[in-house]
């Protein structure tokens, strides 16, 4: 069989291990470094960007809960006038014009629907004209 023959073996792996050293060098000096480089740099990319938006999100979160803070400040202070003018409403028996508060507060409800949430919305307890508070 001359697959068997001692004469070809030696130099078909004589051959073989020549290119399978040539292509080995090749790879470990010229490709492996490119592709190590490209790796590393990609990291680099990925952690930059990852570290951008955990800052990002860090001051989105901050600037909402400043936010957060001071509307419901404000809302505590209206809610608080409103039911000290109710009160007083109340005690003196006078059901005056309430034109300026129903104004008011249609323009402190559509500047909520506009620009907040509902949580902040049912946090506003508005009572009708016709209910007659004793």
């Amino acid at each position: 069989m001359p697959q068997l023959d001692r004469i070809i073996v030696f130099s078909q792996i004589f051959w073989l291990f020549i290119i399978f050293t040539a292509f080995y060098t090749v790879l470990t000096h010229f490709f492996l470094p490119k592709f190590i480089k490209s790796l590393k740099i990609r990291r680099q990319i990925i952690d930059a960007n990852s570290t951008e938006i955990l800052l990002m999100a860090k001051n989105t979160l901050l600037k909402q809960n400043l936010l957060k803070k001071f509307l419901l400040k404000d809302l505590e202070l209206i809610k608080n006038l409103l039911i000290q003018y109710f009160n007083n409403l109340v005690k003196e028996k006078s059901y005056a014009n309430t034109t300026l508060v129903d104004e008011k507060i249609s323009s402190v409800i559509l500047n909520t629907l506009m620009y907040c949430d509902l949580q902040l919305l049912n946090a506003i307890v508005v009572y009708p004209k016709v209910l007659k508070i004793n």
